[in-house]
């Protein structure tokens, strides 16, 4: 049992000693923090020593500050605990006594001081600290249950939002119950299988998953700053292969909460590796804001670990892979290619599909000339890299193919086809360009309000929105909120809900109707959506309008 840390205060030193003799002889559960002449000296060693109490035992009068201003100066102190107070008075005290009774002191005991009435006192003050203790403790298991429970619930739907295809916005109000802040996406992969897996029985692999699993978990908590914030999520999606997202509240720490999901995924690789038989390869995402992007999160971190083909495994991927393996290609590339992608690149966008099609043929016949076919892959792959990473610099956009592109090009082997299918890509970019620069970014915000006004019945996602303005999924939400202040889940839920007061006013629509017209399968949801926006329910709104 922890004792009850207590403290004595009278400025009499005869008196104080014989109380502090009398608690000292009460047993082992108490515990004397210390005895002092006036209230000051007991401010100044809480605050030095940073250390909290149980029981305060204090002469109700005392010169410079007395019994009632000490106890409120320990209040103020840490608002976050409680303590009991006992006053010892003299008969001709009696305000302050009722006074100090009022502010909570637990009871009271007239000079001179009788030794029987003490320990009694005494007593019933430890019965109500241990109480109290009884009832914090409590109260602490329920705080933390309830916080599993709400973990567990978040968990649920942070995962039915990566795994979905295709989410509609409306279907994702529920971010809004997550905090406000900086979140960051992790997709842990096993590489290939040891051969002594081979011999594992199904108790082994149970084990083995236990471990790793555990393993997230000891990570996450290891990177918690405080037991009062929560971090991160994480969830196994199947097999070998697991989900995290970290949080960090902070807004304005971007490149360092990058930094810290880097640190996290080396950790995690490391820990991984030294206590189990596998190793693992981590894809890691940006850090953004809105949660809407899941689902396309999804896809871009499978894409980066696929990236593992060309790199190896038992690494870390981020949305810079583009620059690495440009790095790691330049010793096999020569200095034509490099210049004849620069060239090319130059030219995408700008020049006329014809004159595209014309270099493409003249980089083959260069092509053609390659002493092996590990120089003809190194050199397409240096190529299309180089592409890729122009326009994601350029827009803003990730294209989800690039890992598919890279296999097409390694299972082919007749050059003619190759040579047809690499100048496809290259067309279908530099369309896209094209595209891009006669439709310039400059009012992305209206265009895309422009087609969800026109579009409120459909399943509107945010890859939709994203690729309307040639933007990359997590950058387009961030602008987005720049331009309007709002986040594109609320524009949405508010140009619907402002729609259904229109439609609510037709006496031939049902409110079912009304609710697919707008984009929301379940009238349920649309009808609390409705009330949390305008303080009543469809049919009742219906009901006043339709005087």
């Amino acid at each position: 049992m922890n004792k009850i840390k207590t403290i004595i205060v009278d400025d009499e030193p005869k008196i104080r000693r014989r109380i502090e003799k009398i608690v000292q002889n009460s047993g082992e559960d108490w515990e004397i923090l210390g005895a002092f002449g006036n209230g000051i000296e007991v401010i100044e060693f809480l605050k030095e020593n940073q250390i909290w109490l149980d029981l305060l035992i204090t002469d109700v009068k005392m010169p410079e500050m007395d019994g009632l201003s000490l106890m409120n100066e320990i209040k103020n102190l840490n608002t976050g605990n409680e303590f009991t107070s006992i006053i010892i008075s003299g008969y001709d005290d009696f305000q302050f006594l009722q006074k100090a009774l009022q502010e909570g002191a637990f009871d009271y005991l007239l000079k001179p001081i009788n030794r029987t009435q003490f320990i009694e006192l005494l007593q019933r003050s430890k019965e109500s600290i241990e109480e109290k203790r009884y009832k914090n403790l409590k109260w602490e298991d329920l705080v933390k249950k309830t916080d599993k429970l709400t973990v567990s619930l978040q968990t649920q739907l942070l995962t039915e939002a990566v795994s979905s295809e295709l989410e509609d916005i409306a279907k994702m109000y529920w971010i809004k119950d997550f905090p406000d802040g900086m979140y960051q996406m992790l997709y842990v992969s096993v590489d290939e299988f040891p051969a002594k897996t081979r011999d594992y029985s199904d108790n082994d692999w149970g084990l083995m998953t236990y471990a790793v699993e555990n393993i997230i978990d000891e990570v996450i908590k290891k990177f918690t700053p405080s037991l009062s914030q929560k971090l991160g999520w994480w969830w196994r999606d199947s097999g070998f292969h697991f989900w995290v997202i970290l949080y960090d509240p902070n807004k304005e720490n971007g490149e360092e909460f990058f930094r810290t999901g880097d640190k996290f995924s080396r950790e995690l690789k490391s820990c991984i590796h030294k206590y189990t038989s596998f190793s693992f390869s981590i894809a890691h995402s940006n850090p953004f804001e809105d949660l809407c992007i899941l689902p396309e999160l999804n896809k871009q971190l499978r894409s980066l670990i696929r990236m593992r083909m060309f790199k190896g495994g038992n690494n870390i991927f981020s949305p810079n892979f583009t620059k690495e393996l440009e790095i790691n290609h330049k010793p096999l590339v020569s200095a034509d290619m490099k210049a004849f992608s620069s060239k090319l690149n130059a030219m995408l966008g700008q020049s006329e599909t014809l004159v595209i099609k014309n270099e493409m043929q003249k980089l083959f016949k260069k092509i053609t000339e390659l002493r092996s076919p590990v120089e003809v892959q190194h050199a397409i792959q240096y190529l299309i890299i180089y592409m890729y990473k122009v326009w994601m610099e350029d827009t803003e956009m990730f294209l989800n193919d690039l890992e598919s592109t890279f296999q097409t090009i390694k299972s082919e082997s007749n050059l003619y086809r190759l040579e047809s299918i690499v100048t496809q890509i290259v067309i279908q970019v530099h369309n896209k360009k094209r595209a891009y620069q006669e439709d310039p970014i400059h009012a992305p915000v209206m265009k895309v309000k422009m087609w969800i006004n026109e579009n409120l019945g459909l399943k509107i996602t945010i890859k939709d929105l994203a690729d309307l303005v040639y933007m990359n999924p997590t950058y387009f939400c961030e602008y987005f909120k720049k331009e309007t202040g709002k986040t594109i889940l609320d524009y949405i839920t508010d140009v619907r809900l402002e729609r259904a007061k229109d439609l609510l006013q037709n006496p031939e629509l049902k409110i079912i109707e009304i609710s697919q017209l707008l984009g929301y399968q379940d009238t349920k949801y649309f009808s609390r959506l409705f009330k949390r926006k305008w303080g009543c329910l469809p049919s009742e709104f219906k009901k006043n309008n339709s005087k």
